[in-house]
């Protein structure tokens, strides 16, 4: 139970607060007044703690994909708090689809009897029809009640939601007293909350993009400094210099957009869907040999050797050990081999089950071929205090085998994070400092947001062209898009015949995919920069694998424009692009700095100083919907699961992947972190987030996407602030 019987319940208010501290902590910020009431109701009535119900939200929100709880969204959040109080053992009759009600079940004809699991006697002796107050006060039942001595209809006495919360005990009170002729009546009475009512057709009926509330308001902010946005210091600086001043601050700030020199990204277009099986294995088999050696070296995990070679190598193996890993881990052992002391095996998890969601139960370590003959074991984490485990990810495991087919583990490595990119000093303070190449130090701006760009009831991208308006108004320094730009779930898309879009007219005509994205997309752009001439914002294209007008493969190449050099009608296959770069600008000018960076699906990018990774799969929602995992802290898990790329070095670690995906197997090299970037973009349709993981090092964003359904979403600004000026 929620709240022991020994011990009296907290007051409603304190109740609502404590629910509300804790869906706060699960991305729920703000709640209703009249759905907050209900939570309290329902905490009681079903014997959840406030940290058992954002639990279930958490886990309600990424299943259903909701984001906010309203009248609309409170019905099937009831039902699954109704399933996870049914699995904690409380007794609830279904049937009623009611979670709030204590349901008497009949046990004879014509005779009624409250569970025995939430009934208890009350000592308290009242005459029979009497007017004692209290919740046990009986009602009086007319004769037709009690003919033939039985009890038609159990009496219900109602309370008010002001009445405050009562504890299960005292909640159904099922009395037998004895009235002066020795015969016994029964009374009951159940605190029971308001019914719910059922929203209206208006509610029900999904909200337009220009209906859509609260425009332009703030989610999640992550700023522990407190420091102000970029826009604000260039307000605060504008303010204080005169025009020429301030038009001379603007025009010697530069960025530069680069790919990482260690990426291994694909540059250009590939030919897929032509990978053997084998070649598959062999893949896989390499993956886990890398990941193998780079654990052994980053944990300090050795192979046995004799008493003397320990002896030598002992002072040496201290200084080997990650920073993370604590004591020195046992020696490695292939999987499968038994072994009665302890041992440190590394492998890759797998689910036992062909299908469904894996669990605790269902748990393998897969060996490799090369070292352990590609033998499973399952694999017991009971011991483990806490743990995300997830198909496909290589792990180092410490622990007992036995047998040789279970490992009951103690000790649990979940990968390990490639090293944090560096610059020299002197760099540093060119970028953020410099006059010519750098920030002349201003902070950084960089929005990040993430298609679909138009709603699913039509082609006009009315979003998009929201989001330039504030672009053109803030002027942000670089804008990282990540598809899908023409969304091939759309339906207007899934014509036969082609895009259904509406001309000048306003008829319905066809166009082909790239002639979408040239007019809606690229001819947005392109009046952004005609009306700005002088801004200097740069685009960041990273296409999807749900694109209609790219590869459907997982790593995607960069988007390819035909460049139209012939006057007239655009050549088939054209982007519309080379208009982008071209508006405002005389044809003339020559070593024009480029506006719109296409770029791979994932990339890893260089913008200035700042190390940035972006991948417009969503691998949150994808690893989030096949993991087990115990014991996490409230509101930790999709930064536990965002963490989980960065420990397999890797944009797409989950193996087999989701239904999809599109994964390319042969070309798993390209799809991997050369370093530990400092921010991490990974757009989700879960809950927004901006949070730091692996100790403040990275920071992971999802900007979310920025139109859902029929209505408006969400997309993500950063500033970047300077270090202080040395002298």
């Amino acid at each position: 139970p929620a709240f022991p019987s020994t011990m009296s319940p907290p007051s409603q208010s304190s109740l609502k607060e404590q629910i509300r501290q804790s869906l706060s902590s699960v991305s729920l910020p703000s709640i209703p007044p009249d759905i907050l009431s209900k939570l309290a109701a329902l905490s009681t009535s079903l014997r959840l703690t406030p940290s058992q119900l954002a639990e279930a939200w958490e886990a309600h929100s990424m299943t259903k994909n909701v984001d906010q709880l309203n009248d609309v969204t409170y019905l099937g959040y009831r039902s699954a708090l109704t399933k996870e109080a049914e699995s904690r053992g409380v007794n609830i009759d279904s049937s009623t689809n009611n979670a709030n009600k204590v349901v008497v079940k009949r046990t004879g004809l014509g005779k009624r009897t409250a569970p025995s699991s939430s009934a208890s006697i009350s000592p308290i002796p009242t005459k029979r029809g009497g007017a004692a107050g209290g919740a046990g006060a009986p009602i009086k039942l007319d004769g037709s009640a009690e003919r033939d001595g039985l009890s038609a209809v159990d009496a219900v006495a109602h309370t008010t939601p002001g009445d405050g919360p009562v504890s299960p005990s005292a909640k159904n009170t099922t009395s037998h007293h004895p009235d002066s002729n020795g015969s016994s009546s029964t009374a009951m009475s159940v605190v029971t909350p308001p019914k719910h009512t059922l929203p209206s057709q208006a509610q029900l009926t999904p909200l337009t993009y220009r209906e859509r509330p609260n425009p332009g308001v703030t989610l999640i902010s992550y700023n522990p400094r407190n420091l102000p946005t970029a826009v604000q210091v260039m307000e605060e600086s504008a303010s204080r210099l005169s025009p020429s001043e301030r038009e001379a601050l603007t025009s010697k700030r530069g960025c530069t957009i680069q790919m990482h020199p260690e990426a291994t990204h694909p540059t250009k277009g590939f030919r897929f869907m032509f990978t053997p099986l084998e070649k598959r294995a062999r893949c896989l088999e390499s993956r886990l040999l890398e990941m193998n050696e780079v654990l052994m070296e980053e944990c300090g995990i050795r192979e046995e050797e004799t008493e003397e070679e320990e002896a030598v190598e002992e002072v040496g193996l201290e200084s080997k050990v990650g920073e993370n890993r604590g004591e020195k881990m046992a020696t490695w052992a292939p999987v499968g081999v038994p072994k009665q002391n302890t041992v440190t095996c590394i492998g890759r998890i797998c689910n036992e089950a062909h299908e469904g969601k894996i669990n605790s139960t269902s748990l393998l370590l897969e060996g490799s071929r090369q070292h352990s003959s590609g033998s499973r074991i399952h694999l017991d984490p009971t011991l483990i205090p806490s743990y995300s485990l997830f198909p496909g990810q290589i792990v180092a495991v410490e622990g007992i085998n036995s047998s040789g087919r279970t490992l009951q583990a103690s000790r649990l490595i979940e990968g390990a994070a490639p090293s944090l990119d560096t610059s020299l000093a002197s760099e540093l303070m060119e970028f953020q400092h410099g006059s010519i190449k750098g920030m002349n130090g201003m902070p950084l701006s960089i929005v990040a947001m993430s298609g679909p760009y138009t709603t699913k009831d039509n082609l006009e991208y009315d979003p998009l062209v929201d989001a330039i308006l504030k672009i053109s108004e803030d002027k942000p320094d670089v804008v990282i898009m990540c598809g899908p730009f023409v969304d091939v779930r759309q339906p207007l898309v899934q014509d036969e015949r082609g895009a259904i879009i509406l001309n000048e007219d306003g008829e319905k005509e066809t166009a082909t995919f790239q002639q979408v994205f040239a007019k809606k997309v690229a001819g947005i752009l392109q009046e952004l920069y005609e009306a700005n001439t002088d801004i200097k914002t740069q685009f960041v294209l990273v296409p999807s694998v749900d694109d209609a007008i790219s590869d459907s493969v997982y790593p995607q190449p960069p988007m390819v424009d035909l460049e139209v050099k012939t006057k007239g009608a655009a050549a088939f296959g054209s982007l519309g692009l080379h208009a982008v770069e071209m508006a405002g600008r005389e044809t003339s000018t020559g070593n024009r700095p480029k506006r719109v960076h296409c770029v791979s699906n994932p990339c890893t990018l260089r913008i200035n100083d700042v190390t940035i990774g972006v991948t417009s799969s969503d691998v949150l929602f994808h690893i989030s919907s096949d993991e087990t995992n115990a014991n996490l802290p409230p509101g930790s898990r999709l930064a536990r699961i965002a963490e989980h790329l960065l420990h397999q070095r890797s944009y797409y670690p989950l193996f087999p992947p989701a239904k999809g995906a599109c994964l390319d197997l042969a070309r798993y090299k390209e799809w991997e972190m050369p370093c530990r970037p400092d921010i991490l973009i990974v757009p989700s349709r879960l809950a927004t987030f901006a949070k730091e993981v692996m100790g403040g090092s990275t920071i992971v964003v999802n900007p979310g996407e920025l139109t859902k359904g029929t209505t408006g979403g969400t997309y993500a600004v950063m500033d970047v602030h300077p270090m202080e000026r040395e002298g």
